[in-house]
């Protein structure tokens, strides 16, 4: 493991939240985190029980009290490939863009600073000739173009009350191309996950180029078991990761949430205490 390098990395400990997927409600999750030594939670819109379209008002306004009287925060992590801003079909875009309308409003409602996006993909098909999955030449600009008009869309709904972090998932350098004159303008932000990108060299180094667009980092460990095959969302310091080599690079910048992205939510507490290990020792 690397050395710390700088004291001030300790403070990343104030901005640590985790997952919630396998809590029972909203409310439970943030009172764990509270009781567990988290910033906060980053919460799974897509699980069903923990949506937002199924909280009453009196529901609502408990989570709300809870956030403002305990500080303890909340970040939104949007659905994945069924809000894709791959989409092409108008009609189908139309459920996206109002699924983001009613999420962003709840996301102001709760005092998220951060939404944290997948850009989705393309839809491929595989060949007889080749053993590799190929994308009609044809669709391409297409896609650019509807990417770019899906952005401006959510970037026109969020209207500045939060921050809008893409995450590398599924990223190339046909996404990166696209990602980078909207962080250059500051309207959108990165969330790097980090074992993701483990071993990446070219994902790596755009998010090392781009560090000061970070503002919301995932964190668990991955390796490759017995058969070659990688698993990731593993706890940290069970993995390969060099986190204080991350960490250590990090703190420059101002990342708002350090999210766990291990579970459930008692794993998740392991690694906030190896991550606590790791940082004072």
């Amino acid at each position: 493991m690397s050395k710390m390098q700088n004291p001030k990395i300790s403070n990343i400990l104030d901005k640590v939240s985790y997952h919630a997927v396998y809590d029972k409600s909203i409310i439970g999750a943030l009172e764990y985190a509270h009781t567990n030594g988290f910033a906060g939670i980053q919460l799974a819109v897509e699980s069903p029980h923990l949506s937002f379209e199924s909280l009453s008002e009196e529901q609502l306004q408990k989570i709300v009290s809870f956030i403002e009287t305990k500080g303890t925060r909340i970040s939104i992590h949007a659905p994945d490939e069924s809000t894709s801003l791959f989409q092409t079909s108008n009609y189908l875009r139309q459920g996206v863009i109002e699924y983001f309308r009613t999420l962003f409003n709840f996301a102001e409602r709760v005092h998220a600073q951060i939404v944290t996006i997948h850009l989705g993909g393309v839809i491929s098909y595989k060949t007889d000739t080749t053993p590799v999955i190929d994308v009609p030449a044809e669709d391409i600009p297409i896609y650019k173009d509807f990417i770019i008009k899906n952005l401006d869309m959510l970037i026109k709904l969020a209207d500045n009350r939060f921050v809008i972090c893409v995450e590398n998932e599924r990223v190339d350098g046909f996404v990166f191309s696209i990602l980078q004159p909207y962080l250059n303008d500051n309207k959108l932000a990165l969330c790097w996950d980090l074992a993701k990108s483990w071993n990446n060299a070219g994902e790596e180094q755009f998010f090392v180029k781009n560090l000061q667009y970070v503002k919301q980092v995932h964190l668990h460990d991955t390796k490759k078991n017995e058969k070659g095959n990688r698993r990731r969302h593993l706890v940290i310091g069970t993995g390969e990761m060099d986190y204080l080599h991350y960490l250590n690079i990090l703190y420059k910048v101002d990342v708002l949430d350090y999210c766990i992205e291990v579970r459930p939510r008692e794993k998740a507490k392991e690694s906030l205490e190896a991550l606590r290990k790791l940082i004072i020792s």
